[in-house]
């Protein structure tokens, strides 16, 4: 009876190691590094700086930049109804001519809690699940290692200035040309304000 209690409690053990493990695996996950020196010629940075020749196929067309520059306007807690809305040509006039216009593509984004910056940036720019650390690591981000959008543009030589949040100067350290990151904690808007 003694010797089966033993190797019960064993098991048990065993079960709760591994549990253990699989649980810290998926709490704290191994940053996906990529070999930016092993890229193969056919990734997207390799085409981007060519224009298309004109007697191409649709097959072969897909490899070429649609355009020639694009600007991201990223605004963090701006409401759909602000631009999209009845009162969108009052709000952001400018902004909202672009879009009707048809030169602007534009895309409202349903954030889940908790809308933490740097995992947000880090879902944009690589299209990966942000790990439950990277809500702690907000405060002091590293540098991102993993594939993304920013390192892809940087390779394809292309000229990168961002203005806003100095969690994307940390996130991607000497990928831009130009910047002025702002502190997050930089908050001057203290009046309350009244929608109708």
């Amino acid at each position: 009876m003694k010797v089966r209690s033993s190797v019960f409690a064993s098991f048990i053990l065993i079960f709760e190691v591994i549990g253990v493990a699989l649980f810290l695996r998926g709490f704290f996950p191994v940053p996906v590094k990529s070999s930016f020196s092993s890229k193969s010629e056919h990734t997207a940075a390799s085409y981007l700086l060519y224009p298309a020749p004109r007697d191409l196929n649709l097959l072969q067309l897909r490899k070429y930049p649609l355009f020639q520059r694009v600007v991201v306007m990223l605004v963090d807690a701006l409401r759909e109804d602000f631009v999209f809305g009845p009162s969108g040509r009052m709000f952001m006039p400018y902004t909202r001519h672009v879009v009707e216009r048809g030169s602007s593509h534009s895309f409202v984004a349903k954030a889940r809690p908790p809308t933490v910056t740097m995992p947000r940036i880090k879902a944009l720019t690589t299209g990966s699940i942000p790990g439950f650390i990277d809500v702690v690591m907000n405060l002091n981000s590293p540098a991102l290692l993993e594939d993304n959008l920013i390192w892809q543009a940087k390779t394809a030589g292309k000229r990168i200035v961002f203005y806003g949040d100095d969690t994307w100067v940390r996130l991607f350290p000497k990928h831009f040309m130009e910047y002025d990151g702002t502190t997050s904690f930089f908050v001057s808007d203290y009046t309350e304000v009244c929608t109708r």
